[in-house]
């Protein structure tokens, strides 16, 4: 429990910095000897341990004022009662001993101090210090730094005339802190305030504002924003990186079609002329350009891929152009647009075909004179960046029609490049099939040896309308869902199958000879079984029983 008791103060002069250091040393003494902390509190302030030399001062106790000298325990209560005897003394020091003790308190208190004004100087923060008058007595080199004035011009301005409407006078008056006010100066200036109350006994002493500026930190937010942005891109083109020689290796081929379009293609590569890369969905439009990109001498500027047909044309222009900050709801940061991230490099702009006409205009810009405007931006900036654009829609077609621009037609068509369906490259099949068992066997982890020749056969007769992709997602598909270790006709997707099917009956029945019902129901048999390897499967393709089917097979000797 608390013990506490009052101490009246006889001392003429009441308790000034020597006396406070004799205290301090006293209570020190004390506590050391009983074991237990001293406290202490005036009528007016609250309860605090007598180890501070400066809270001691600070509380300004004259002759007749009283103080309240408080211990735990009854160790606690004889230290207090000598404790208070002594405040009560004329506090004389009787050997040189005391007063050097004193002086030596002193002298740390001196130090400790200087330190302090040591560190107020050094910090980067600016410190202002104000009385409860309104004036300001203290302001560290930071401040003066911040607000770009001389100490002449701030230390004994009054802020009530200087600033009433200030956050300073704001807490003078209400007691209240503010934390993390920003104000703009009228020099550019934006700075960010916390200011803080002072209280002494209870009552507002004045007030102490630190501040720092956050023009440079919001500079260097937005350059981290650009670098963090390229940064961002950059890193996903890292592992893209690739030699001139195997820059068009992911372009799987040997037909003569494929030699064309690749000599074609490393031609264009040659120089940083605009290139239009025309084929169907599917036909590796977009590994085309990222070859001539990683073939040219811009390879070691990034790789922007764009889609225009998967981004809202309301979007579209922020996206290649970026915008500023505030340039509309939400606009949060600036934000820099795909040509702006492709400077010195390629930007690759898939389905230009579905981009409105409005946008034509400014990309016909670009073209013409390599330079933009930001969303809600003032300035222009100019970029060094290679165009190749892609598309499966007839841009002539759509020139008529007034779809799209004529002039933004010819600056695109410059270099344009062909690529063949894979129905017209039906060779390079077996290439591709292999590639893709390959890939997808190692991300599956699933062991696949190969393909049988007749469902070989098969994907070589199907047209292909998705081309080079759909064959992929085909392959993917088959190894997800088999069960064996072989691609058989029996694994492949009905649809393709059923389209060589199909195409063989028509074959068979076109033939100018007719022949007995037997012959043409031999042969239907046959091919559903070879194609469909199980009686199950061929007996679903026809719409008949299986064992309609097993009995057919078994009277023409299609099975042992």
């Amino acid at each position: 429990m608390m013990f506490e008791q009052e101490a009246v103060i006889h001392h003429d002069s009441g308790i000034h910095a020597r006396i406070a250091a004799m205290i301090v040393q006293r209570a020190k003494e004390l506590g050391k000897k009983y074991g237990t902390p001293l406290y202490l509190r005036s009528e007016r302030s609250e309860r605090f341990e007598m180890h501070s030399l400066m809270k001691l001062v600070a509380l300004k106790i004259s002759c007749g004022d009283s103080l309240f000298v408080a211990a735990e325990g009854d160790e606690g209560r004889q230290a207090v009662y000598q404790m208070v005897r002594f405040l009560e003394s004329d506090f004389e020091m009787n050997s040189p001993g005391e007063i050097h003790e004193m002086d030596l308190l002193l002298h740390e208190n001196a130090l400790m101090q200087e330190r302090l004004q040591m560190i107020l100087e050094a910090v980067q923060d600016g410190i202002c210090v104000v009385d409860r008058t309104g004036e300001i007595t203290y302001v560290n080199p930071s401040y003066l730094r911040i607000v770009h004035k001389t100490p002449e011009m701030v230390v004994g301005q009054n802020v009530f005339q200087t600033a009433p409407d200030g956050n300073r006078c704001g807490v003078l008056r209400s007691g209240v802190a503010r934390i993390g006010s920003i104000s703009h100066k009228k020099d550019g200036t934006t700075v960010v305030a916390n200011v803080n109350p002072i209280f002494v006994d209870g009552e507002i002493a004045g007030v102490v504002s630190v501040i720092k500026d956050i023009t440079e930190l919001q500079n260097l937010m937005a350059r981290l924003s650009q670098v963090s942005a390229r940064a961002e891109y950059l890193e996903q083109e890292l592992l893209r990186t690739k030699k001139t020689a195997q820059a068009f290796k992911n372009y799987i081929g040997k037909s003569g079609k494929v030699v064309d379009v690749l000599a074609l293609a490393s031609k264009a590569a040659g120089s940083s002329a605009t290139v239009l890369i025309r084929g169907e969905s599917g036909t590796g439009k977009e590994v085309i350009a990222e070859g001539i990109h990683y073939a040219s001498e811009r390879r070691r500027g990034p790789f922007i891929r764009v889609n225009c047909g998967a981004i809202p044309g309301t979007l579209l222009e922020s996206e290649l152009f970026g915008h500023e900050k505030g340039a509309f709801t939400g606009a949060v940061r600036r934000k820099l647009g795909k040509f702006e991230l492709a400077d010195k490099g390629t930007i690759f702009l898939d389905e230009i075909g579905e981009m409105d006409k409005n946008m034509q205009v400014k990309l016909l810009r670009v073209l013409q004179q390599k330079e933009f405007d930001r969303i809600g931006g003032e300035e222009t900036v100019h970029v060094d960046v290679r165009i190749i654009a892609a598309t499966n829609r007839n841009l002539e077609q759509m020139v008529k029609d007034g779809t799209f621009r004529d002039d933004l037609y010819y600056r695109l068509n410059v270099i344009p490049i062909s690529l063949p369906p894979l129905r017209d490259r039906v060779d390079d099949i077996p290439l591709l099939v292999e590639h893709f068992i390959e890939k997808v066997s190692v991300e599956s982890g699933k062991r696949v040896r190969g393909i049988s020749p007749e469902a070989m056969e098969v994907l070589m007769a199907y047209k292909w309308p998705g081309n080079v992709r759909e064959l992929e997602n085909v392959i993917e598909r088959v190894i997800t869902l088999m069960d064996s270790d072989r691609i058989i006709v029996a694994s492949l997707p009905s649809y393709i199958k059923g389209e060589m099917a199909v195409r063989e009956v028509q074959h068979f029945t076109a033939d100018t000879a007719v022949l007995p019902w037997e012959e043409y129901e031999k042969q239907i048999i046959a091919n559903a079984l070879n194609q469909c390897g199980s009686f199950n499967a061929a007996a679903k393709m026809l719409k008949i029983t299986h064992k309609t089917v097993a009995a057919k097979a078994r009277k023409y000797g299609l099975v042992e």
